[in-house]
């Protein structure tokens, strides 16, 4: 019985150390496989294969700099034409989409009362000629000594000058040819026909004053008479400036009047656009203020057209907006077509520098991850990873700004299996990029 109790504890420990010992061989089996795998993976690692790129030269070249604006097209004179007189519209010679030169008439009103109002002040200024005895107005040097009674009483004045002499001698001798009464007589008759030519003198010059009245009357009837002619507005008479000129042609944008309406003096009857040039105005952030310049070349688009319109930079606002601390500026765009339509909204770009030796990569040789873009580079057969800073995109083309410059071949095919050091087999494109 005791037998029996001692030989179970040395069964249990005999088993015990064969199931240890093979514990140990299992785990030692298993890192040395391990210790192999790995060995095998830095082996094929060490013999990877290249990768096979197509690799293109950046470029190096000049870029227009240029500033983003959105603004809105404006007419280069825009007019809103209103009755000078009073009276019923009888006929309407424009409308709206019509074009017209400076001066042409748009519509009239009746002119039958301002007819017969100028032919009054006509009659009135005949009537005040008339009594001076002149057919017509004379100027302003004209002599009043020529007017009929003036004229008599001048000959009159000097008749009665010349027999007062004669008298005044005779009277003045030792022994006087005349009477005192006599000598009287002449006197006092050259001194009454003295006074009758500065009567006759100021009579005329009163007249002649009515008669030029009259004239300005009748100046004024006529005016009225031709402002019945509504019309688009005239180019300026003065000299103008070479920049700026009077517009010459007038589109009609709104016409607010029909035949049979009666308007009253000041009443709108058109609105009138002088859309050749156009005038492009839009809001530069502050910024900018020191690139922008007059004389500037500016390139703008419209929704409605794909072309791009040129102009130019013409006027600058001095004032920065507190609000939106952007300030404006005006271009000039031609619009011989009339293509752009004052009230348009339009984009453009103010070319205000060029910058040379600027870096450009195509665009298919980015790679972008979580924000980060990068290109590769071949350098002693190996691929190299360059992280950089892109700027303004030409064609397929875009700048770089920090991170690559100069003349550097960059992969743009095969660089998604790349890292910095992987073996690469270079192949260059067969159409090196280009700017366009």
């Amino acid at each position: 019985m005791s037998v029996v109790l001692q030989s179970k504890p040395m069964c249990f420990f005999r088993q015990f150390v064969a199931i240890a010992t093979c514990a140990v061989v299992i785990v030692c089996c298993a890192l040395g496989c391990n210790r192999d795998d790995a060995s095998a993976a830095a082996g094929d690692e060490r013999k990877q294969d290249p990768i096979a790129v197509t690799v293109t030269p950046a470029i190096v070249a000049p870029v227009q700099r240029s500033v983003e604006i959105t603004g809105t097209l404006f007419g280069d004179e825009e007019a809103t034409v209103s009755a000078k007189v009073p009276g019923r519209i009888v006929s309407i010679l424009h409308d709206v989409g019509d074009r017209t030169a400076a001066a042409q008439p748009l519509a009239q009103i009746d002119k039958t009362d301002y007819e017969l109002a100028v032919a009054q002040k006509q009659m009135a200024m005949q009537a005040s000629l008339a009594k001076l005895g002149l057919a017509e107005m004379p100027d302003e040097s004209f002599d009043l000594n020529k007017v009929p009674t003036v004229e008599r009483a001048r000959l009159q004045s000097a008749n009665a000058q010349q027999k007062f002499a004669r008298g005044q001698k005779i009277f003045e001798q030792n022994t006087p040819g005349i009477s005192e009464q006599d000598y009287a007589d002449l006197k006092t008759a050259f001194e009454v026909a003295k006074s009758n030519y500065e009567v006759e003198l100021l009579t005329a010059r009163a007249l002649l004053a009515d008669a030029r009245a009259a004239r300005s009357d009748l100046q004024l009837e006529t005016q009225k008479l031709r402002d019945t002619t509504i019309r688009a507005p005239e180019a300026a008479a003065t000299t103008q400036s070479l920049t700026n000129p009077a517009p010459s042609q007038y589109a009609i944008a709104t016409r607010l009047v029909s035949i049979g309406e009666y308007v009253r003096e000041g009443t709108p009857l058109f609105r009138l656009v002088a859309d050749n040039p156009v005038k492009y105005r839009a809001q530069v952030p502050e910024k900018f203020l020191s690139q922008v310049k007059t004389g500037q070349s500016v390139r703008v688009q419209v929704a409605a057209y794909p072309e791009i319109f040129q102009g130019s930079v013409s006027r600058i606002s001095p004032q920065v907006d507190r609000t939106s601390r952007t300030f404006e500026v005006e271009m000039l765009l031609p619009n011989p077509t009339g293509k752009l339509q004052p009230g348009s909204f339009a984009t453009g770009h103010i070319l205000t520098s060029v910058q040379q030796d600027v870096t450009f990569v195509p665009m298919n040789a980015l790679v972008t991850f979580a924000g980060v873009t990068k290109v590769y580079a071949v350098a002693d057969g190996k691929a190299v990873e360059k992280t950089i800073e892109t700027g303004q995109r030409v064609g397929d083309n875009i700048e770089v700004i920090r991170g690559l410059s100069g003349v550097v071949p960059v992969i743009i095919e095969g660089k998604n299996r790349l890292a910095t050091g992987t073996p690469v087999t270079v192949t260059a494109a067969t159409q090196p990029t280009t700017l366009p």
